[in-house]
């Protein structure tokens, strides 16, 4: 039998000497032939690792692209791609062929709308990789009696290259070194102490030397702490559980670090989670929802239940445990159960009656499509469209450039972003650049050292991608809006003038560069954290996170009814306001 040893883990001062380890994967395109066009139909904005502003190819008239050899081939050809943007509509295929063979290079069945493709250029041999000049492409129609489009833009073919850089995180050495940021030419200013490898995504970390996977998290989560960039510590003893160095004694030390830091920070953007660590399959058929009298029944996803449970039913206890004064994550976490558990609701009507109803819980329960956001562009009526954006990224920004012309022909357009956790800074200055065409200050960062903000400004939009201010804006936020999408509504508040914010709460304030950092000598390990950024981000010198942004329209909910899934009185507010 296993001995436990608990402890209380207060680390011992943590120095950032040569012991500690930190890397970052850095991702460069050896560019072997580029492409040059004098036509010019649109820009797609990118981020990707090559220029913006590069040439577009009428596809449906030039079959044919000259290459130019940016230098000789000394790579192996398994390590060729081709890299371009693409926007087209009403194409089955798409082919990229050799000229002198006629030798199919590539091919592709793209959706409408615009994307991104990189691929590997399967059976291209090294003979032929150094003595392309030019490629042919070839389409064919879903529909030949139908119009199509197929443009192509940025076309380069090169070798990828993926390596693993050596990084000592500017917020832990204090220093400001490293390559200024790259915004390609989105940003017109940029503070010159936030680096480019302060916004690299994934770090990796380990301590040398040391081969206890214990210490290492131990390690890290006391650097965690000791950078913590908001004020937010609860006094919480950390305990742990250090069993024998296998998979389920990790697994527990991993929970156990999980909850420390919940408990202690509250920090939405945290987690610890570990890839093989089992997880118990819990599921609910009661939703929860808080009104101002309470607890009410929210959705009822088991059929079974349906005669026993009543939508806006007040529910008072959940297995015993009083709820009024928990929060909702909480209430709704008593309701999960594993298949076959079982939950004891206490429930209570108008005339304060209460009643107890018990059911067994079932392996899963489908969550009707009604609950789940998803990117959605739609047409409400002759003057209004709508758009739920999930994420902000390369598609959300894809949807907007698609529906541009219904949009602007459009009296009123409804951006929701209800449940959007955020996405790429990059992807959201090119989204408001759409509606704010000047330059405009985008936030601030605050140097965690010197205290000095600086601001984020974004260049001028030079592009026809241009919404009019005559356009009337409603944008949909809740509890769940955080990161980039409280970015979009605060500036399309700010600066587009018809504008109005619309919810039943403040937005998350949970604004921040996320890490994901994974342990070097054991990948499965990963963090989320915010603590390795050097800067703090401001909205006109004020830090949103923990407070959020509140709406312009108050949306008062009285019933059940009137949320998301049914009525939605969110919705029907900014259709009407």
């Amino acid at each position: 039998m296993r001995t436990l040893v608990y402890i209380i883990l207060l680390v011992s001062n943590v120095f950032y000497s040569q012991n500690m380890h930190f890397a970052y994967l850095e991702k460069n395109i050896d560019t072997l032939y580029y492409t040059k066009s004098d036509y010019i139909n649109y820009n797609i904005p990118s981020v990707n690792d090559f220029n913006i502003k590069g040439s577009t190819f009428n596809i449906n008239k030039d079959k044919r692209i000259l290459l130019i050899k940016k230098h000789s081939v000394e790579h192996d050809s398994s390590d060729a791609s081709v890299i371009f943007q693409l926007f087209s509509k009403n194409i089955e295929t798409l082919s990229i062929k050799d000229p002198a063979t006629q030798k199919v290079i590539f091919n592709i069945n793209p959706k409408n709308g615009y994307k991104e493709i990189e691929t590997i250029l399967q059976g291209l041999d090294r003979k032929l990789l150094s003595e392309i000049k030019e490629i042919d492409f070839e389409i064919i129609k879903k529909d030949p009696d139908r119009e199509s489009v197929c443009e192509i833009k940025n076309l380069i073919i090169g070798n990828i290259k993926i390596q693993k850089k050596n990084f000592l995180p500017n917020s832990l050495s204090g220093k400001m070194s490293g390559t200024g940021y790259d915004s390609y030419g989105l940003y017109k200013s940029y503070p010159k102490f936030d680096k480019e490898e302060d916004n690299k995504g994934t770090l990796y970390f380990r301590l040398q030397n040391n081969k206890s996977e214990y210490k290492s998290i131990d390690s890290l989560i006391s650097i965690i702490e000791k950078n913590y960039p908001f004020d937010f510590a609860r006094p919480v003893s950390r305990v742990a559980k250090i069993k024998a160095d296998t998979l389920s004694g990790m697994c527990d030390y991993i929970s156990g670090v999980d909850s420390y830091i919940r408990q202690k920070y509250n920090d939405p953007h945290f987690s610890i989670k570990m890839n093989g660590c089992k997880t118990k399959n819990k599921s609910t058929g009661v939703l929860l929802y808080r009104l101002k009298e309470g607890y009410k029944v929210s959705a009822i996803l088991d059929d079974s239940l349906k005669n026993k449970l009543y939508l806006g039913e007040s529910i008072v206890r959940i297995d015993g445990t009083e709820i009024q004064k928990l929060s909702s994550e909480r209430a709704n976490e008593l309701l999960l159960k594993e298949p076959n558990g079982v939950s004891k609701l206490e429930l209570k009507n108008s005339k304060g009656e209460v009643r107890t109803v018990e059911y067994t819980h079932k392996d899963s329960y489908k969550i009707p499509s009604n609950f789940v956001q998803k990117t959605e562009f739609s047409t409400i009526n002759d003057e209004i469209v709508y758009l739920k954006i999930k994420h902000i990224d390369k598609d959300a920004l894809y949807i907007f450039l698609e529906n541009l012309p219904e949009i602007k022909s459009k009296k009123k357009l409804v951006i929701d972003l209800r449940n959007n956790g955020g996405g790429d800074f990059l992807i959201g200055a090119q989204i408001l650049s759409l509606f704010i065409p000047d330059e405009f200050k985008y936030y601030q960062l605050r140097d965690k050292f010197s205290g000095k903000n600086e601001d984020v400004i974004v260049n001028k939009n030079l592009s026809d991608n241009i919404i009019s201010n005559k356009l009337e804006l409603r944008v949909l936020v809740n509890k769940n809006t955080s990161c980039v999408s409280e970015l979009l509504a605060y500036n399309l508040k700010k600066y587009f003038k018809n504008t109005k914010v619309i919810g039943i709460e403040h937005t998350a304030g949970a604004l921040a560069t996320l890490y994901e950092v994974l342990l070097e000598k054991n990948n499965n390990v990963k963090f989320r954290t915010n603590a390795f950024a050097r800067s703090i981000i401001m909205l006109d010198g004020k830090s949103i996170e923990g407070k959020g942004i509140s709406p312009d329209i108050h949306v008062n909910i009285r019933k059940i009814e009137d949320l998301q899934p049914y009525n939605d009185k969110v919705l029907i507010t900014a259709i009407s306001k």
